[in-house]
């Protein structure tokens, strides 16, 4: 076989010189056949391997370089991950609202226990559980064949909250559409009313010496007489109810004493008490003037309607939005606030089987079951599923067949209710077993009533020191994760005499440096702890250990002193007595760094004022409408000609805090008048009022400057410098840019006031606590954007990069040293080949000879 440098033609198929291989390679239809030194014998490819060995050290050695690289930036990101988890622990305890962790406990939880938030007041809160809430139950009188026997005749008109509103039926009209009907109470129909003192819990009536009461009923004298005998707070109010031959109502109030109402109900009702010798014993007082009652306003998918001067019991009919009336019947005491949902259902063929899955079907809150009584005998059961006196279940018996007999109530919807401080005490009521508002940020989870008589159940709400010091165990952990870390990465080990791969790195040894010296430096205001007290030590292989029984008992004996070590704080030093204690921390990032800092401010924070008329008299000339609006919510007041200002200002501060609108009205008096102010509870330009009034001018409130027209009062928000920089003011915060590399959004809460120049009011001095600083130092290393870990790494992915780059121009020339290797030692072995081919002829000419 003859080898060329290019190919030659056999009989068997092509050679071809592999230039990678410094082989020849024999392909005939099948797997090519890799020939080394063919002719020579010489292993051509494993000499050009090892001479290009020597020309790739180059790429070796940047290879070499980018792996330990890599290797480094993996364990810069193990810091930096770790010193991300050290952030994320100390940012859990450094503020100084994350330290009102609590605990509730019970005295006897068969019958309450509780829970508690973060925040909740701290004390012992002791009651007696006098009923369960419950739901609803009604179930028909009479029972049918099977589920298949009709039992509905009509669509059904139901509800749920409804007699809770005071709408004691519901019927439909004609028209009325099918589906859903919202209806709601924006206005009261009541009666003219009046509450008297807390009473006792059983009055004595006797006769000619405590028997009377005289009132102006609806504009007429009258006399009540009560029956002698000796009442319970309720039994009272019924002896009260029945002298009155029909014209009041009177029920047990919250507050324990009598709430008393006329049942004519409406704006032309008034009551009046005068006099009589009960009024002692019933705990009522005598008025100067009547009191009115007050007409409804019912909205019925849209449609307003009035209902006004009706009787308790009557029928009214209410016009719906959406076509038709809803029929019902007044309650004792007329209609209350509120809202709920009237459901038209259609009840398919009407059997017993349609009316249990219509109702089901419609998930208007009531479950409904056809309860098998035995052979041949089904009853039809409502349920509400929710609880409380709203439970109460309102249909409209019409739609109903006289097989079912009607519905009776079996079960009574009823709200749980408590009394603080056990029988002689306040009582509230809750529509679930889940009593809330009682404690801020306490819920009182009722289990079981109580028997008249019982011990009062005492729920006591504590600091949570164990909860504290998990988390502060959790941050000592991942402070000693990050510094294990860090000394085995850039440390020395001293038994096997090696250094870490990141020794080198100096940030890391400031790293480690500001987590030991935040323990070993700490102390709390006035220097009310230090680091040992709270149970954090430092050891001498710098490490940091955590005493947890020390803790919590420092805890327990000064939970505020505990926390002012850990969180955030700070001391304001004022430039005069003036503004003494006029700053202080709201809010420290884990960007911003310890220090102090001067506060200059040029405008306090102002609330939004409206100051009205200067009326010598006091009192207004003509009747005034008021509306306040703040927001979604008004709120309003009808004064009357010749009404003082005081007078009106209670009646506004009345309205205001029903609808719980923050502005308070006061009256404020001087050598020539009085005059009424309303002023917003917040600061800054958020707190803005409107007034509407309907009289202007002398002799009246002054509120508003134009008749029916809003008047809009703002207020104005600090404005000022921290440390020379800008900030921004909302209310009384103010609040440094987030992008300053110190401040980095310290907000500060500033109450001076009366400032409108620039004023240098003093300087904060901004401590971060034990963790505030293990947030700070967290950040200083893992900071997303220049943190120290983050600029490492990016610096060496750099690296990295420019050495890829170096790797890749080495790769033409070292493919072309291949190259030419691989075509030399083809060439010799072409030489060889043709000297091998003129041998062969010279040996046969010479054989040929003579």
């Amino acid at each position: 076989m003859t080898v060329s440098s290019t190919s030659s033609t056999t009989s068997s198929g092509t050679t071809t010189v592999n230039p990678f291989a410094g082989s020849t390679t024999s392909t005939s239809g099948g797997a090519p056949i890799t020939f080394s030194g063919v002719i020579s014998g010489l292993n051509t490819q494993s000499i050009i391997a090892a001479l290009m060995a020597a020309y790739k050290q180059p790429q070796t050695n940047i290879t070499n370089q980018i792996s330990q690289i890599n290797s480094n930036i993996s364990n810069y990101e193990t810091i930096q991950s770790q010193l991300s988890s050290l952030q994320a622990a100390a940012d859990a305890i450094n503020q100084t609202y994350l330290w009102d962790a609590t605990s509730a406990s019970s005295s006897n939880s068969s019958v309450a226990t509780a829970t508690s938030t973060s925040g909740a007041p701290t004390g012992t809160l002791s009651f007696s559980v006098n009923q369960l809430a419950q739901g609803a139950v009604e179930m028909s009188n009479s029972s049918v064949g099977s589920t298949s026997s009709i039992v509905a005749t009509a669509p059904l008109l139901i509800a749920t909250g409804a007699s809770n509103l005071g709408f004691a039926s519901l019927t439909a009209g004609t028209g009325l559409a099918i589906g859903s009907h919202s209806i709601d109470v924006t206005s009261a129909l009541s009666g003219a009313s009046v509450t008297g003192t807390s009473g006792s819990s059983s009055t004595t009536i006797t006769t000619g010496s405590n028997d009377t009461v005289t009132a102006n009923v609806n504009g007429t004298a009258q006399t009540f007489t009560i029956a002698a005998g000796t009442y319970s707070e309720s039994q009272l109010a019924s002896a009260l109810a029945s002298a009155s031959g029909g014209l009041l109502n009177v029920s047990a109030a919250q507050n324990g004493g009598l709430a008393v109402s006329t049942t004519q109900l409406g704006s032309s009702s008034s009551l009046q008490i005068t006099g009589g010798n009960a009024l002692s014993s019933l705990g009522l007082t005598a008025a100067a003037s009547a009191v009115n009652g007050t007409a409804g306003s019912i909205t019925v998918d849209g449609t307003v309607n009035t209902v006004n001067n009706v009787a308790a019991g009557s029928s009214v009919t209410l016009n719906s939005g959406t076509g038709g009336t809803i029929a019902t019947t007044v309650g004792t005491t007329g209609f209350s606030t509120g809202s709920f949902t009237a459901n038209y259902l259609n009840i398919g063929g009407g059997t017993l089987s349609d009316l249990v899955s219509s109702i089901n079907g419609a998930g208007i809150g009531i479950s409904a079951s056809a309860v098998n009584l035995g052979t041949n005998s089904y009853v039809l059961e409502l349920a509400s599923t929710s609880t409380g006196t709203a439970s109460q279940i309102t249909l409209d018996n019409s739609a109903l067949s006289s097989s079912l007999g009607g519905m009776k109530q079996v079960v009574a919807g009823q709200d749980a209710q408590i009394q603080i401080g056990g029988s002689s005490g306040y009582t509230v009521n809750s529509a679930t077993n889940a009593v809330t508002g009682v404690m801020q940020g306490v819920t009182l989870n009722l289990v079981s009533a109580q028997a008249a008589g019982s011990t009062p159940v005492s729920v006591s709400i504590t600091p949570n020191a164990t909860a504290m010091a998990s988390s502060v165990s959790n941050l000592v952990s991942a402070a000693n994760t990050a510094l294990s870390t860090i000394n085995k990465l850039a440390g020395y080990n001293s038994s096997t005499s090696t250094a870490g791969p990141l020794m080198a790195d100096p940030n890391m040894t400031t790293l480690t440096q500001a987590i030991l010296q935040t323990v070993a430096s700490a102390t709390g205001p006035a220097g009310a702890y230090n680091s040992a007290a709270v149970g954090l030590s430092l050891t001498k292989t710098g490490t940091i250990t955590f005493d947890q029984n020390t803790f919590i008992s420092a805890y327990n004996a000064n939970p505020s002193a505990v926390a002012s070590i850990f969180s955030q704080g700070g001391n304001f030093q004022s430039s005069s007595a003036t503004y003494n204690g006029a700053v202080s921390l709201v809010y420290g990032a884990d960007a911003t760094v310890p220090g102090t800092y001067a506060v200059n401010i040029s405008q306090s924070a102002t609330q939004a004022k409206d100051a009205g008329n200067v009326i010598s008299t006091g009192t207004i000339t003509s009747a005034e409408n008021l509306t306040i609006t703040s927001g979604t919510a008004s709120a309003s007041y009808s004064a009357t000609a010749g009404e003082s200002l005081s007078a009106i200002a209670t009646g506004l501060n009345s309205a205001l805090s029903a609808q719980g609108i923050g502005v308070n009205a006061s009256v404020v008096t001087n050598g020539s008048g009085s005059q009424l102010v309303l002023n917003s509870g917040a600061y800054g330009s958020a707190a803005s009022f409107s007034v509407t009034s309907s009289a202007v001018g002398a002799g009246q409130t002054g509120l508003a400057s134009v008749a029916n027209t809003p008047s809009t009062f703002s207020g104005l928000d600090v404005a000022g410098t921290i440390n020379g920089v800008t900030a921004t003011g909302s209310g009384q915060i103010l609040t440094a840019p987030a992008t300053d590399p110190t401040l980095a959004g310290m907000a500060l809460s500033v109450t001076a006031s009366g400032i409108t120049s620039s004023t240098n009011i003093g300087s904060f001095s901004y401590t971060p606590g034990i963790a505030g600083g293990m947030a700070y130092t967290g950040n200083l290393g893992s900071n997303a954007v220049n943190g120290m870990t983050t600029t490492t790494i990016a610096s060496l992915n750099s690296q990295v990069g420019a050495l890829q780059f170096q790797y890749s121009s080495y790769t033409p020339m070292i493919n072309a040293e291949q190259q030419l290797l691989t075509q030399e030692f083809s060439n010799m072995e072409v030489q060889l080949g043709t000297l091998q081919n003129q041998t062969q002829w010279l040996t046969s000419a010479i054989a040929k000879l003579p």
